[in-house]
């Protein structure tokens, strides 16, 4: 199996087969639920463990997926975080062997027409699991006449690209209450990428703009009616302004290079269903445009937008906000300054507010 792959199996299985459940902005992560097998099961959004033990008192969950029996830690979610609490599955009937034992291999599905692949933690024996009810013989229902949205679709759904070394969802949980306070019907989504310190700027920027293009595809596909939303913070600006302009350039003085990838079109899906796209902090800064606000608008960064680039992000400019502090020194470098480091990450505190308010305006809220 290609390492590679281990950068986008959680990401592209979650985009295929999870619904993300929104919680409280003091939470570090979110809750994913599944439905496999006929069974609907939850866990945290995080990397499969590394040792076969199940952390903190937790159960493993088997299912066959094409015929191959595979297995993860379960660990059920507070109802108060989940919209719609899962029901227990039931424990397995043996415990997880030995790490000398745990496979190394990677396991491949065909998920809602999509193939995916990740680690496969254990490979549990046959007999844990109860063979799979036959399918239905019925015939299935006619087409709708127009695109609808599944039952666990949100009128409003958010894609959060954090900023640099955050947990998920970051300063921007802040944000994320702000918007969908008052809304009847809203979740948000953390775009799933490398940001620590010890990670390369533009790997983490390529991968997140890679999955965030996924993990959008598929949920519009899911949800054709549902508005989507799409805010990034410092490194997180990156991911986004990619997502929507295309990448593939240098960035810094280091002179990495982000990988391409296709820019959204406001025409087609998902592009299409993009209400409104929220920068704070750009690290990607290009001044005098349109969509720019507060006091930093006159200036760049100092790795400002390449022009291809944000000729094909510009078609968005209509649901663009780009928030720079004139003093912030990663949005607003050549300006004359003097730079003040907190203008930089307070932006959530001093403007959630204000940019919940336009986004719901340009939602027709």
């Amino acid at each position: 199996m290609p390492s590679q792959q281990s950068l986008k199996w959680l990401t592209t299985f979650l985009a295929t087969v999870a619904t993300v459940s929104a919680l409280p902005a003091n939470q570090k992560r979110d809750w994913i639920t599944a439905t496999i097998d006929g069974q609907v099961v939850s866990w945290q959004n995080q990397p499969a463990p590394t040792t076969t033990a199940a952390p903190g008192g937790a159960v493993w969950v088997s299912a066959t997926i094409d015929g191959q029996l595979v297995s993860w830690v379960y660990g059920p979610a507070p109802a108060a975080t989940v919209a719609a609490p899962a029901p227990t599955p039931p424990a397995p009937t043996t415990t997880p062997p030995p790490s000398t034992a745990q496979s190394p291999e990677y396991i491949y599905a065909t998920i809602n027409g999509v193939l995916v692949s990740w680690p496969n933690t254990y490979i549990t024996p046959a007999s844990t699991v109860a063979a799979p009810a036959p399918a239905p013989t019925t015939a299935s229902p006619p087409p709708p006449a127009g695109p609808t949205n599944a039952a666990s679709c949100k009128d409003v759904h958010i894609f959060i690209a954090k900023g640099n070394n955050e947990p998920y969802p970051g300063r921007q949980g802040t944000l994320v209450d702000a918007i969908c306070n008052g809304l009847p019907s809203c979740d948000y989504e953390n775009i799933l990428y490398e940001n620590t310190l010890d990670i390369d700027y533009c790997v983490g920027v390529t991968q997140g703009s890679s999955n965030g293009l996924a993990q959008m595809s598929a949920y519009a596909a899911t949800c054709p009616l549902s508005k989507l939303v799409v805010s990034g913070y410092s490194q997180g600006t990156d991911i986004i302004g990619n997502m929507l302009g295309g990448g593939g350039s240098v960035f810094g003085v280091q002179k990495c290079v982000e990988g391409y990838n296709p820019s959204l079109s406001p025409y087609t899906s998902p592009g299409n269903q993009i209400g409104a796209a929220l920068f704070f902090g750009n690290t990607r800064h290009v001044a005098n445009q349109p969509y720019n606000y507060l006091n930093g608008s006159a200036w760049s960064s100092d790795n400002p937008r390449y022009p291809d680039s944000l000729a094909n992000m510009n078609l968005f400019s209509d649901l663009i906000r780009d928030y720079c502090d004139e003093t912030d020194p990663v949005c607003c470098t050549e300006s004359p300054g003097p730079f003040v480091i907190a203008n930089h990450l307070n932006y959530f505190d001093r403007y959630s507010n204000d940019a919940a308010a336009w986004v719901k305006t340009k939602l027709g809220f």
